[in-house]
């Protein structure tokens, strides 16, 4: 195996490690010692690679926590019961919750991830937002709909602020499904 190849592999098992690490303790509580434990290295390699576990947490994030979210298609969108379903499937990951809470508490106690997030425009949002446009021209219903970039982001938002509180029972999916159906399909009032 090459060094890149090795070097590669363990990058990868480190941000495993902190990936777990972060989504199970938050970004106070998760520590190096813990994070590289679990990714079998050293505390040498963590800092071969980073300086800091805000740095780790950031690559977390834009690596693996937008990418647990469920991605929608325009099917999914255009059929309640299957909207539901991936609706119950984002709820019920709790390495996605526990990445978005850790990395809130982060954003609350770390100016630098403060900044990155308040410049940071994910990518996913692009394509969630494609996602809707292509679903509002497929639906049978008439008339000018809200700009998918802004349904996007309040999905994007309502779901994120349902990932990161901590409740007693299970968010109502089918409620949601058709808040969100609402949003993307019907009609703006002419004024």
């Amino acid at each position: 195996m090459r060094t890149s190849e090795r070097t590669d592999k363990t990058l990868e098992r480190l941000i495993d490690g902190a990936q777990e690490t972060f989504a199970e303790r938050g970004y106070g509580a998760a520590n190096i010692h813990e994070i590289c434990a679990r990714a079998q290295v050293g505390i040498g390699t963590f800092y071969s690679h980073f300086d800091h576990k805000r740095q780790l947490l950031q690559r977390v994030f834009v690596e693996r926590a937008v990418l647990l979210s469920s991605t929608l298609t325009a099917d999914d969108l255009l059929d309640h019961e299957r909207l539901v379903a991936c609706l119950r499937r984002a709820n019920d990951d709790p390495v996605a919750a526990g990445l978005l809470r850790a990395w809130y508490e982060a954003v609350l106690n770390e100016p630098e991830i403060a900044r990155f997030h308040a410049d940071w425009r994910p990518s996913t949002l692009e394509v969630l937002a494609a996602t809707i446009a292509e679903a509002q021209q497929r639906s049978p219903r008439d008339g000018r709909r809200h700009d998918p970039a802004l349904v996007s982001w309040v999905m994007a938002t309502l779901s994120r602020e349902i990932a990161i509180h901590d409740r007693t029972g299970a968010p109502d999916t089918d409620a949601l499904a058709r808040l969100f159906e609402a949003l993307i399909f019907t009609p703006l009032r002419t004024i």
